[in-house]
């Protein structure tokens, strides 16, 4: 367990939320966190689940739906590690607003409630950085808001793989042409169209239900409209 806690450690100092963080503070949320694994396809939680703590994703791939309407749910998002979700219902002690899905086997890291309560009454400047969770959330999705409003859907098609992948490079995406379309709001033409721009550019090579991310850089590049559809 040391060894595997080590391990988490390093994923989630080097990367999301926990990386911005000062180090003493990092050392206490991985030292108070627990290991939790969820094999593929399990949910983690689901809408309306009860209030919970906060989860860090160590390894593998979390699909994010919402069901804010009479509709869904809806796969808005692929998570890559690094993230960290589940903030709402410490920050409003409301029932949980999404629901979670392991895509493959996934590591994470759980950091309940009565720990959380206890940090922030030790040291209050605990409540502000635990509220940034929230802040990177919604900028996530101001993201992916403003992403779905480009008229070429190539462009909606790199947007996603990039947030999926967390904007790493040599990054695989497991996911598949269907749950692409959902994501990007994309007819069946459309996405094999922008996956095979996507390929051609040398930004992402396809395989059998996944995507490999080669550069993320000109991903988000050619999503934001900097590199023309279609060149190399």
């Amino acid at each position: 367990m040391p060894h595997e806690k080590n391990a988490a450690s390093s994923v989630l100092t080097t990367h999301g939320w926990l990386s911005h963080q000062p180090s003493r503070f990092q050392h206490l949320v991985i030292a108070k966190a627990t290991l939790r694994r969820a094999t593929a396809n399990e949910y983690v939680y689901v809408t309306g689940d009860p209030p919970g703590g906060i989860f860090g994703l160590v390894a593998g791939t979390l699909a994010v739906s919402i069901a804010p309407g009479e509709t869904g749910p809806h796969l808005v998002h692929l998570a890559a590690p690094g993230w960290w979700f589940g903030e709402g219902c410490f920050l409003t002690g409301m029932p949980r607003r999404i629901s979670l899905q392991a895509v493959t086997d996934c590591t994470l890291v759980a950091l309940s409630l009565p720990e959380m309560n206890r940090l922030v009454s030790e040291d209050a400047e605990a409540m502000r950085r635990f509220a940034q969770i929230a802040m990177l959330n919604i900028d996530l999705a101001l993201l992916a808001v403003e992403d779905l409003l480009r008229p070429d859907a190539s462009r909606r098609i790199a947007a996603v793989l990039w947030r999926g992948a967390g904007g790493q490079s040599d990054y695989r995406l497991p996911v598949t042409q269907a749950e692409l379309r959902q994501i990007a709001n994309t007819s069946r033409k459309e996405t094999l169209g922008a996956l095979k721009r996507l390929d051609e550019l040398g930004v992402i090579r396809r395989s059998y239900a996944s995507i490999e991310v080669l550069d993320a850089r000109r991903l988000r590049r050619f999503a934001d409209g900097d590199e023309p559809v279609g060149t190399g």
